[in-house]
């Protein structure tokens, strides 16, 4: 793990911490962290009891830190993320959606493995949408220039990630600067 990818790391468990329960994953692998989200909205007339609507939005978060990413690595964080992530998902009526989401951090990449993972999809719905949907979503965020590539239902979460990753990348350029 070099230091870039550390500080990215840390920098992007901080910013999420607003809003994901972060669990530290110390297994060996490349997978580092797992962030978790849960919301519930609804609305009532005059007590609680008498809730007129509620939805359930969740998302599950998969930190890595890949260093090379090829096109094992790519195929991994994909089945490890579904293989843990879909028996999270619990579809019920109040149920809307529940994002899996895998957020890879690396320094370099062979260009068939970013091929690969723009394909990557899964997507789930439950009793014709009426109980939800679940989506897997995946961004590669490559270290020495902030290019971000992301499969089709990751679009909406490149923009956010784009943010978060260049004004940490561009702190630490900074940082390392003054102490030149």
């Amino acid at each position: 793990m070099s230091q870039l990818s550390e500080r990215v790391l840390e920098g992007l468990k901080k910013a999420y911490a607003a809003y994901f329960d972060i669990e530290e994953i110390h297994d060996g692998t490349a997978l580092k962290a797992l962030c978790a989200y849960h919301m519930r909205d609804s609305q009532y007339v005059l007590v609680k009891k008498a809730e007129l609507w509620a939805a359930e939005n969740h998302e599950y978060l998969y930190l890595w830190d890949a260093g090379h990413l090829d096109a094992g690595l790519v195929e991994e964080i994909f089945c490890r993320t579904l293989a843990d992530g879909e028996p999270r998902v619990r579809p019920h009526s109040q149920h809307m959606y529940t994002y899996l989401t895998a957020v890879a951090l690396y320094d370099s990449a062979q260009p068939d493995a970013l091929a690969q993972l723009k394909k990557l999809k899964r997507r789930r719905e439950f009793k014709l949408s009426l109980h939800g949907w679940m989506e897997f979503r995946i961004a590669a965020v490559d270290l020495s220039n902030g290019e971000i590539t992301v499969n089709r239902a990751g679009k909406a979460l490149a923009k956010d990630l784009k943010r978060l990753t260049d004004r940490i990348i561009s702190a630490n350029q900074i940082g390392e600067e003054k102490t030149q």
